[in-house]
């Protein structure tokens, strides 16, 4: 038996040493080949942003892969690994980010996301190229068509920030516009009946209030403080101005181009056809004759793969599942809307489907660690238990880290709690640890139609989720001994998950809702960072390197991957199932809810 192990370590080293030695034999071939076409080589690889930017990319069925003009939608994780690539190659100057009707996509989480993405690019290309002779950096430049406070966010990041002649510099600060609908539905004969933990878990407000509360104005205007502070310092930063500085030109904003250039805003002012000639480069053109400039060449990085410098990949140390857990937590399977659709949104975190992946997570000998990305404002609190227990499950036996996207609040912070780590971007929204439930109240609209409504029941609360009068008397107290049941689990979960202490915890819990920021300085998360660094974390607790040299696939419990025209009209049946069959009020009637506040800012 010992024999045979002996053997087949033998055969593993073998067939490791063939195919690292095949590795840098075809890497040999293809970078003599990429000598012989070097003035078709590009100088900066171009990206081309247009649309949503998703933070993993989802799994696409194995036959688009095959399509020679399929591309996979644009994600921080696609863009990661292009990057690492490029940031290999000695030759290129750098990479060109073309960012067109970004404006209102981008938040500013994403946008930090991408800072710290530049920042990496950055470091890759010292390791890579540092050493060599006449060593240039590789500049990042960002073009930006429109603006936004994201956006100037991020445009600050780059080497090199370029607007269009006519563009605006539009980081005016934030704004928030909370809307109030008790009136109006009062003019209908409909109330809204609501049962909170605390009046910061407003998430019902907009119906069951005429005016915000005092409450709700002081927790926009920690978070609006917080946000600001963030855009602030990343523009400072970037742009390398006194914050002082940064503050007057928000204030004074919009600025046109010409105005922005001359603040050191921007870097130059040019339209999409002119960047070749502005990022020109300088040629040799022989002994006798020194060198020239001419435009730099464009290319995609699709195109750019041929010709960049191959290394052979080092062999992976290890593997890290991802479960990416994105939308509206509900009761049952996972569900993806054509449209979005009230309180749901335009998908739904499914806690039979998470159970199922979960399991497969944990079964799965191979994942050295997971790492849980989490993308939700909360939702059914049966729904997020059921969904904690398998995650608690999974994280006893494997290192699980938390990542926390642009949102992780409510039920989306209470699955997060099993995790040995949390990492979030500094302006990421979570908290809103709290319970609340309520129930349009229709009676008075009825009786403005002039609709006679009878009710028969047997028991004494068969009618407790009636929408006919508000609760009272017994069934009220019953409601609210079910809110607080609630909401002492939710303050348990934490106080467990977290390490802090339950009497205490309603100074940071009672449904406040934090940015990531402050979020770290209560102890709600460990880290600020990006998906990256949580990957890193998961590799630290797990033991394994973190260069970077990692195996990172996406967990599936067999979820059928189907063509695009077949999952749309699932979509589409799942739509109608929802409205026509009224699916949507048994998914809320009498649910608990474990949803983030309404009304907050959008950056």
């Amino acid at each position: 038996m010992q024999l045979l192990r002996q053997l087949g370590k033998a055969l593993s080293r073998l067939f490791e040493w063939i195919g690292q030695g095949w590795q840098r034999l075809i890497c040999s071939v293809f970078n003599l080949r990429r000598g012989w076409i070097r003035r078709r080589r590009p100088d900066y690889i171009v990206f081309t942003l247009d649309g949503e930017l998703a933070e993993r990319t989802p799994p696409q069925p194995w036959i688009y892969r095959q399509i020679p003009m399929f591309q996979p939608p644009a994600s921080l994780d696609n863009l990661s690994e292009a990057l690492g690539h490029i940031a290999e190659d000695p030759d290129l100057h750098g990479v060109v980010f073309l960012l067109k009707g970004l404006g209102p996509a981008l938040t500013l989480s994403q946008a930090q996301s991408l800072t710290r993405l530049f920042e990496r690019f950055r470091a890759w290309d010292r390791a890579e190229n540092g050493d060599r002779p006449g060593y240039q950096a590789k500049e990042v430049v960002v073009f930006l068509e429109q603006t936004s406070n994201a956006l100037c966010a991020l445009g600050a990041a780059a080497d090199r920030l370029i607007l269009p002649p006519q563009a605006d510099w539009n980081a005016t600060g934030l704004h928030s516009e909370p809307t109030y609908l008790a009136d109006a539905l009062a003019l209908l004969g409909v109330d809204f009946d609501v049962v909170k933990i605390a009046p910061w878990k407003t998430a019902f407000d907009r119906f069951s209030r005429t005016e915000m509360s005092d409450e709700a104005a002081d927790q926009l205007n920690w978070l609006l403080d917080s946000l600001y502070h963030d855009l602030v310092i990343a523009i400072a930063q970037g742009r390398n101005l006194p914050e002082d500085e940064v503050t007057r030109l928000i204030d004074s904003a919009p600025h046109n181009a010409e105005a922005a250039l001359a603040a050191n805003l921007v870097d130059a002012l040019a339209y999409e056809d002119e960047l070749p000639w502005l990022l020109r480069v300088e040629e040799s053109a022989g002994k006798t004759h020194g060198s020239s400039e001419r435009e730099a060449r464009f290319t995609t990085f699709r195109q750019a793969k041929a010709h960049l410098l191959r290394r052979p990949r080092r062999k992976t140390a290890g593997r890290i599942g991802v479960l990416s857990l994105t939308g509206t937590i509900m009761p049952g399977k996972s569900r993806r809307f054509p449209v979005e659709l009230p309180l749901l949104g335009d998908r739904t975190i499914g806690s039979s489907t998470v159970q199922q992946e979960v399991r497969a997570a944990l079964k799965d000998d191979s994942l050295d660690a997971v790492v849980l990305y989490v993308d939700s404002g909360g939702g059914s609190a049966l729904a997020s238990d059921l969904m904690w227990r398998e995650i608690t499950l999974l994280a006893s036996q494997k290192p699980l880290v938390v990542y926390m996207g642009n949102v992780a609040a409510s039920g989306g912070y209470y699955i997060a709690t099993p995790a040995q780590r949390i990492v979030a971007q500094s302006a990421t929204m979570t908290g809103s640890i709290g319970v609340i439930i309520g129930k349009p109240v229709t009676g008075g609209a009825y009786d403005k139609a002039r609709v006679n409504r009878y009710s028969i029941t047997r028991g004494d609360n068969a009618d407790i989720f009636s929408d006919q009068a508000p609760w009272a008397g017994q069934q009220r107290e019953q409601i609210e001994a079910q809110v607080r049941h609630s909401y002492a689990a939710f303050k348990r979960r934490v106080a467990d998950g977290r390490n802090l202490p339950f009497d205490d915890l309603d100074s940071i819990c009672s449904g406040k809702v934090w940015t990531g920021a402050q979020a770290l300085e209560n102890g709600l998360i460990d880290e600020i960072g990006d998906f990256r660094a949580a990957v890193n974390a998961a590799a630290q607790l797990a033991d394994l390197p973190k260069d970077g040299h990692l195996d990172v696939v996406d967990i599936q419990a067999n979820r059928p991957l189907l063509p695009v025209t077949q999952r749309q009209l699932q979509d589409a049946q799942e739509l109608a199932r929802l409205v026509l069959r009224r699916d949507w009020k048994a998914l809320f009637s009498g649910e608990r809810i474990w949803f983030m506040t309404d009304g907050l800012p959008k950056i």
